[in-house]
């Protein structure tokens, strides 16, 4: 009869150990988390910790909470003089909502295909409207900063905020 309430109770503990692992789950420093539950998004956790959830019931999503860098590929502008120039550039950004984030793009994959499609939009939009000289001179940092505002206007509402916003080289075309 003890050997019996012996197994039992063995079951029993182990049980409740796998029921307490799927209710805790641990955030990183570098790391942010949004609980589902049964697919539907509750409010982000901020804080960097031991959490807990309800196990079977909820799921937990991780999003990045460093600055993440996106690197677009070059393009060729033609400014306002009518020049043509082929400007390399280079983006950080951050999710400053992830659960604005998870509704709106879902991935990080998602983000910077959104992301590439609004950097280009305001490149071509502020550089297009300014000559070839201001581009190599020192207004260079205002046409920047006027791209980073731009791009982080538009990709605010998915939880993006874009940190700094960076034109590498802006050069003539190869055939030139």
């Amino acid at each position: 009869m003890s050997r019996n309430l012996l197994v039992v109770f063995g079951v029993v503990i182990i049980i409740g150990a796998i029921i307490a692992t799927s209710a805790s789950f641990v955030v990183k420093q570098t790391e942010q988390a949004i609980v589902l539950m049964l697919g539907d998004p509750q409010p982000g956790i901020r804080g960097p910790g031991l959490h807990f959830k309800l196990p079977f019931v909820q799921n937990v999503v991780y999003f990045e909470a460093r600055i993440l860098d996106y690197a677009p590929p070059q393009e060729e502008i033609i400014a306002a003089d009518q020049k043509r120039l082929v400007v390399d550039s280079f983006a950080r950004y951050r999710i400053a909502d992830p659960l604005e984030f998870y509704k709106s793009v879902g991935t990080e994959i998602s983000a910077r295909a959104r992301l590439a499609g609004i950097l280009s939009a305001s490149l071509r939009r502020v550089v297009g409207g300014e000559t070839l000289a201001s581009v190599l001179s020192e207004e260079r940092v205002d046409i920047m900063e006027r791209i980073r505002t731009d791009t982080n206007e538009a990709a605010s509402k998915f939880g993006i905020d874009v940190v700094d916003f960076r034109i590498r080289r802006a050069d003539l075309p190869a055939a030139n």
